[in-house]
């Protein structure tokens, strides 16, 4: 789980950039600005959701595991469908999609993980903390180029 969670940093990080990004200057601005201040939110909330999460599932337990695995995966839904209701600006309406795909690829790729939980062996677990760890590779990389895309975007604006 714990590889999980670095996305949660990565993502605060990297939003938190783009917030930096935001204030450049022409008519644009005001939307801009709103644009980041509702990213900006919509990461927090997923912060806090996702901690707490992270807390409930302090356990040596597989039940528990199961369960923690089933919030996250539903925190990340929620995380994606809270971005999709943002405002966007026209300017970055590609790369905010980016930014939701890897999302929605990551929730995808980590509900495979907890459905092998559901009839656990030794191997598929083995093979399922390997699934996880390399899905959040994945998605750290994606929602890293997404937020760089947004960023550049909002910069060159």
């Amino acid at each position: 789980m714990s590889g999980a969670l670095r996305i949660i940093a990565l993502t605060a990080l990297l939003l938190g950039a783009i917030a930096l990004s935001a204030c450049g200057g022409d008519g644009d601005r005001d939307a801009k600005n709103a644009y980041v201040s509702q990213l900006n939110a919509a990461q927090r909330e997923f912060a806090t959701n996702a901690s707490s999460v992270a807390q409930l599932g302090k356990s040596d337990s597989l039940g528990q595991y199961r369960r923690t695995l089933r919030r996250f995966e539903n925190t990340i839904a929620r995380f994606a469908s809270t971005l999709r209701r943002i405002n966007v600006p026209g300017v970055v309406q590609e790369e905010h999609k980016q930014l939701i795909g890897a999302l929605t690829s990551y929730g995808k790729d980590f509900q495979k993980v907890t459905n092998v939980l559901d009839n656990p062996t030794a191997r598929s677990l083995s093979e399922a903390q390997a699934a996880l760890m390399a899905a959040t590779q994945r998605a750290n990389a994606r929602i890293e180029a997404a937020a760089a895309a947004i960023d550049s975007k909002l910069q060159a604006t």
